[in-house]
């Protein structure tokens, strides 16, 4: 199985606590899964369950261990969400923002 990443645009549900604080968000979801079909519907259920409208699909391709391998926190990071995907078969950041495009950051 490969691991996909799935870059998601959303807005919050009415109901979202988040709705007070920001308008939208990118989502990076990290989906091992045996095709592109079953990784998007997986990616799109988890972020209607976490209280968002999913907006667009801004990008989706396969990834590997080696593009997570640079020196950065960032890079870092992201290898945590790629190795989680590999162990669990999922993993996701939400980079949240607001009206003037002020960037948040929920895992």
């Amino acid at each position: 199985m490969s691991v996909y990443l799935i870059l998601i645009e959303a807005t919050p549900q009415i109901d979202n606590p988040e709705s007070n604080e920001c308008v939208g968000a990118i989502v990076n979801c990290w989906v091992k899964s045996k095709n592109i079909k079953s990784a998007l519907n997986t990616a799109k259920k988890f972020v209607i369950n976490q209280g968002w409208e999913v907006i667009g699909i801004e990008d989706q391709f396969v990834v590997i261990r080696d593009m997570y391998l640079g020196d950065s926190e960032e890079d870092e990071e992201l290898l945590e969400c790629f190795d989680e995907a590999m162990r669990e078969g999922f993993s996701a950041i939400f980079y949240t923002y607001g009206d003037s495009e002020d960037e948040g950051f929920i895992h």
